[in-house]
């Protein structure tokens, strides 16, 4: 059984003005990045940098999605449900960066089961200077499989291109991957940069869903099974 990767695709996401702002923005609170380097059984999963508090920006995309959020779950098929938190983060990825295959809903440890199990929808809007001085950094979004009540990714995937002022929407439970970034100039002016987060909610009582364990020697699973 297969199950095709789904997720809704919107451009001119910003205004040229807040676009704008925003890269001004970014170049300001260079020194605020963090290192966001992951390891994982014994290497790197993900290698970026990331700026976990940018309020003006953070509540503008909130509230843009608020406004259309019906409308993302028609075009995914989704029933309804109430917004209970939506995060935001702001990353930026240079050369040679990238995050390995994984589900933004899957434990990675214990400890943080509460703060990702209610995770339903992932976005993530691409922003860069002009000319674009970077390559690579696509998302890679697979189509997913259930074998013996176990959830994995299937050999097929989407790739998407991280377009300047892009939106995406899709299912947090669904496995996917940043390519890796080359950036000639390392400059972090250059980056490919996202302002990304989660859309929180429980689940509808009528949706059925299945708590599935992951495949593939994937410890970073996710819940399995449809949403809707």
């Amino acid at each position: 059984m297969k199950l095709a990767a789904r997720y809704v695709q919107i451009d001119n996401w910003l205004s040229v003005e807040e676009h704008r702002h925003l890269l001004n923005y970014v170049s300001q609170q260079q020194p605020n990045f963090e290192p966001a380097d992951m390891p994982f059984e014994g290497a790197v999963h993900r290698k970026a940098w990331v700026l976990f508090s940018f309020p003006e920006f953070s509540s503008l995309v909130e509230a843009r999605i608020q406004a259309i959020f019906p409308d993302i779950l028609a075009q995914l098929s989704l029933p309804s449900f109430e917004i209970s938190q939506i995060e935001a983060q702001l990353t930026a990825h240079n050369d040679g960066n990238y995050y390995k295959i994984h589900t933004d809903n899957g434990i990675y440890h214990k400890s943080f089961e509460s703060k990702v199990k209610t995770r339903l929808l992932t976005y993530v809007y691409y922003f860069h200077n002009e000319p674009k001085a970077f390559s690579g950094g696509e998302l890679r979004l697979y189509d997913s499989t259930i074998v013996d009540n176990l959830y994995c990714y299937a050999d097929s995937f989407q790739s998407i291109e991280p377009r300047n002022n892009r939106m995406i929407f899709f299912l947090s439970r669904q496995f996917h991957e940043v390519m890796p970034v080359s950036c000639s100039s390392q400059a972090f002016a250059d980056s490919r940069f996202t302002i990304n987060g989660w859309i929180h909610g429980l689940r509808p009582k009528s949706s059925p869903h299945r708590a599935l364990s992951v495949r593939a020697g994937l410890k970073i699973g996710a819940p399995g099974g449809e949403v809707s």
